[in-house]
């Protein structure tokens, strides 16, 4: 039975590559692509798209706050004499009619639409940042989902390797080359494998539900491409720049803007409002001397003073204050927060192409020799057949590793470009 075990395990996998050539082209007519997804993603998007439409929204408003408030108009009758209800009777009876402007205080429309227009910058910046944030989630669960569709095309490789290996353990069997401690070996491994496949499926269906959440059901049922994309770490040199441009920072920035104009506007309010009157007052009748009575106009300015401002201005302005303060130590714990999460990102990816390099060039290499080397002692009966059962396991269980690391290379440059400001 020399090189006859060899050449038998063999058949399946090269009948499965045979397969995976003839469909590759089919397949490839309907996959979808990382670029795809983010782009469907990004068109999609409602978060950023809510944000943009309140961002309008403030805008309008800052517009809306700088102009002076309506006039009011005045009408009405003064000194009628209750006797008579005669317009002539008395010279001091007259109609009148007015308009009162009030003018508010100090700076307040322009510090008020300032406020409104940096509200508009930050959701524009939110909306930003939704955008990347879609991104690097989209990415994530693609890339998720692409593990475990490579991780069910490997499994199905060994089980079908272990599936002919129990139908060649009962062959020696029968004829005394193996024991019944070989056949029941090789068929719990089949069962575990059949197991671990029955895992995987689990798996894809919940990558797929997370990546539909991004992209729809329809889509999220195609088929993925063979090859990871190319995907490239941004080059940051200086983070604290990089990160200062970040949306995340820019929209703190802006409610830091935000709240400085929140500042001065309470400090408006230690400033006099004004309002002015004007009165057109129309009287009827007759001077004694026979000449018609004048009409009268009048004119005033109304002002509110404040005097007592320890427990409406002061507070008030200690309030917005201590809300500046909260919203700058909100923009250094962001900002720590990111450059944590940069650093971590960086560190991991310099220990995982790392991996990749050891386990392309090494341990995969290494793993399938060995595997191959345990099945050719055991064919001449040097080793037992549990070796070749642990080297084959051994085997899958790196294969798989290779492609985790690869992904996990993928997902951190996903998290790297997310935190640059780039949606990949």
């Amino acid at each position: 039975m020399k090189f006859f075990l060899i050449r038998y395990l063999c058949v399946p996998l090269l009948l499965f590559s045979v397969q995976s050539a003839a469909l590759e082209g089919f397949e490839d007519e309907d996959v979808l692509t990382l670029e795809q997804a983010i782009s469907l993603t990004i068109d999609s998007e409602s978060v950023s798209q809510s944000l943009k439409y309140r961002a309008l929204g403030f805008e309008e408003e800052s517009i809306a706050v700088n102009g002076l408030p309506d006039p009011k108009l005045k009408l009405g009758a003064m000194n009628l004499p209750t006797d008579s209800f005669d317009l002539d009777q008395e010279p001091m009876t007259q109609l009148q009619v007015g308009v009162i402007q009030y003018f508010p205080r100090g700076s307040s429309r322009s510090i008020k639409s300032s406020m409104n227009q940096q509200k508009a910058d930050k959701a524009h910046f939110m909306s930003k940042d939704a955008l990347l944030k879609a991104a690097y989630d989209v990415s994530k669960n693609w890339l998720e989902l692409y593990f475990w569709l490579r991780a069910e095309e490997i499994v199905k490789q060994s089980r079908s390797w272990f599936s002919n290996l129990v139908g060649v353990t009962e062959s020696r069997y029968r004829v005394g080359s193996a024991t019944q401690q070989d056949v029941v070996q090789s068929e719990l491994e089949l069962d575990r494998l059949t197991d671990r496949l029955e895992g995987i499926r689990i798996k894809q269906d919940i990558a797929r539900s997370d990546l539909s959440r991004w992209i729809g059901a329809q889509a999220s049922m195609r088929g993925l491409p063979n090859e990871l994309p190319l995907m490239l770490s941004p080059g940051i040199s200086d983070a604290l720049p990089v990160l200062a441009s970040h949306p995340v920072i820019q929209a703190t920035d802006a409610e830091i803007r935000a709240s400085s104009d929140s500042v001065d506007l309470s400090r408006q309010s230690y400033k006099p409002g004004f309002a002015v009157d004007v009165t057109y007052g129309d009287r009827s009748g007759e001077n004694p001397d026979g000449s018609e009575r004048a009409n009268f106009l009048s004119a005033m300015v109304l002002m509110d003073v404040p005097l007592f401002t320890d427990k409406r201005q002061d507070r008030k302005l200690a309030s917005s204050q201590q809300n500046l303060e909260a919203v700058k130590q909100e923009r250094e714990t962001a900002l720590r927060k990111m450059l944590s999460q940069l650093q971590r990102s960086q560190s991991s990816l310099r220990i995982i192409d790392r991996q990749v390099l050891l386990y392309r060039d090494k341990l995969i290499p290494q793993s399938h020799t060995h595997s191959e080397l345990a099945l050719k002692s055991y064919e001449n009966n040097r080793v037992e057949f549990n070796s070749v059962l642990r080297a084959r396991v051994a085997e899958l269980d790196t294969s798989l590793k290779g492609i985790r690391l690869q992904v996990d290379r993928a997902q951190a440059i996903a998290m790297l470009n997310y935190l640059a400001g780039e949606a990949q």
